[in-house]
């Protein structure tokens, strides 16, 4: 593959209404950050051209789509442009993919946020394995001790449960280490991101789509998720048409 021996840079941001935790992660191969980043950089001046949306301006979806937190711009939009501009923004990340862009997506119903990001981190530590590559997470700032302390201990002590109930050796679970993710995770302000906020749009998307409000379903945001396709990591869990790992 054109990507394999290649570092990646993982951009995770979560949208959670409990118990559900939705953590979305997008991959992005080093040697193509420029141009997935001229890309993303692009969009927003097109924004800011179109709709007055200050390229420095932080889109959070959830805000954003509503309408609160930031009156002075966004509520000069409609709620119609608002949710034709989250649907699209969404949407441009199936452009990423030419640079190699992928998405990880987990979905969990438990109230437990951590096991969710333990899961994402165990499905990019295999995909790197299986791409010959390594990974550096960077993740939006709030818990730096909870997840930096998880992945140094993952990093040791990992044990993964056997698929066909015992592994070779009998056992019923097997240490496998999170090797081919290096580092502490790198904690970013989401407003000095826009992976990180394109990661929240795509969390936002997928959380309204497995749980859609009226007024999300009158403007056809439960659908927005459904776009993406060839930038979704679907090897992740082969029985979800979009690969969400649940």
């Amino acid at each position: 593959g054109l990507f394999h021996g290649v570092m990646h840079f993982v951009y995770i941001d979560d949208s959670c209404e409990r118990p559900r935790y939705i953590f979305s992660a997008i991959c992005v191969p080093c040697n193509q950050w420029n141009e997935a980043f001229r890309r993303l950089k692009l969009w927003r001046e097109h924004l800011r051209e179109v709709h007055g949306i200050s390229t420095r301006y932080e889109l959070h979806a959830q805000e954003f789509v509503s309408g609160r937190g930031s009156a002075s711009l966004v509520g000069t939009l409609s709620r119609h442009v608002r949710a034709q501009i989250f649907h699209k923004g969404v949407s441009i990340t199936n452009w990423l993919n030419e640079c190699g862009v992928s998405v990880f997506n987990v979905r969990s119903t438990d109230d437990d946020q951590f096991k969710a990001f333990d899961r994402l981190l165990n499905r990019i530590n295999r995909t790197m394995l299986a791409r010959n590559s390594h990974a550096h997470l960077i993740c939006d700032q709030g818990k730096e001790d909870q997840y930096t302390r998880l992945v140094r201990k993952m990093r040791v002590f990992n044990p993964i449960p056997s698929k066909f109930g015992t592994w070779a050796d009998g056992k019923g679970s097997k240490n496998i280490p999170i090797e081919r993710i290096i580092e502490d995770p790198q904690f970013k302000s989401s407003a000095k991101s826009y992976f990180i906020q394109q990661a929240d749009f795509i969390a936002f998307s997928l959380l309204r789509r497995e749980k859609p409000t009226p007024r999300i379903k009158r403007y056809g945001l439960h659908k927005t998720f459904d776009q993406l396709d060839e930038c979704l990591e679907t090897v992740c869990n082969p029985k979800d048409p979009k690969g969400v790992i649940r």
